[in-house]
């Protein structure tokens, strides 16, 4: 039979237990947060991917679709989701702070900035009409809400127009489509991000098996 004998008060002891935890649970976490920062990245990519705005940017040449109502030419709509899927990934972070002698620590999950200046900032969010102007589409779309972004014109479903899939005429307002629009506080980017609690428990267990 063989017999250990502790040295020291029972809080020495259990610290030296904590502390041998903490060392070996940060390893594993140092080990594996490039990994798993990969693994968050593609689901960031997917969930941004599976919107329907982003859909409804990519239809080129038909009608009611944001792609037409936002006057996008042709080719132009890819570069912008591109854009944008890149914009918010990139942003997307793993901010893991050790755990300490108390097994104190965490992890935080940093998606998109709340001013969202990552994707406000895109070229691509712009389209320059024939007479110079500068419709930042974008920030509709994100920003605006329901409310009337230009009086004396509205969209009309055609064939025709810079997108293929309609035009401006006279009379009337213009605003995103309420399906669409969304604000700081709601919209195609917060909504993808939301609601992914599963896979972010997913994520954490694997950090820690």
């Amino acid at each position: 039979m063989i017999t250990v004998k502790l040295l020291g008060s029972n809080q020495e002891i259990q610290r030296n237990i904590n502390k041998a935890i903490a060392e070996h649970f940060n390893k594993i976490i140092r080990n594996k947060n490039r990994k798993i920062l990969g693994k968050l990245k593609f689901s960031v990519d997917n969930w941004v991917r599976s919107q329907p705005e982003i859909e409804s940017l990519l239809s080129e040449g038909q009608s009611n679709s944001l792609n037409a109502q936002f006057g996008i030419r042709s080719g132009n709509g890819e570069s912008a989701v591109e854009a944008i899927v890149s914009a918010v990934v990139d942003a997307t972070q793993i901010n893991i702070k050790k755990l300490n002698e108390k097994l104190e620590g965490g992890i935080d999950f940093l998606f998109q900035p709340k001013d969202f200046q990552n994707l406000l900032a895109l070229p691509q969010g712009h389209t320059i009409t024939e007479k110079g102007a500068d419709l930042h589409w974008l920030d509709w779309l994100l920003t605006a809400g329901d409310r009337i972004i230009v009086v004396g014109y509205k969209y009309k479903p055609d064939s025709e127009g810079r997108s293929g899939g309609g035009v401006m005429e006279g009379g009337g307002s213009f605003r995103v489509d309420p399906k669409f629009s969304g604000t700081f506080e709601n919209n195609f980017i917060t909504r993808a991000l939301s609601g992914n609690d599963k896979e972010l428990s997913a994520t954490i267990s694997e950090i820690f098996t």
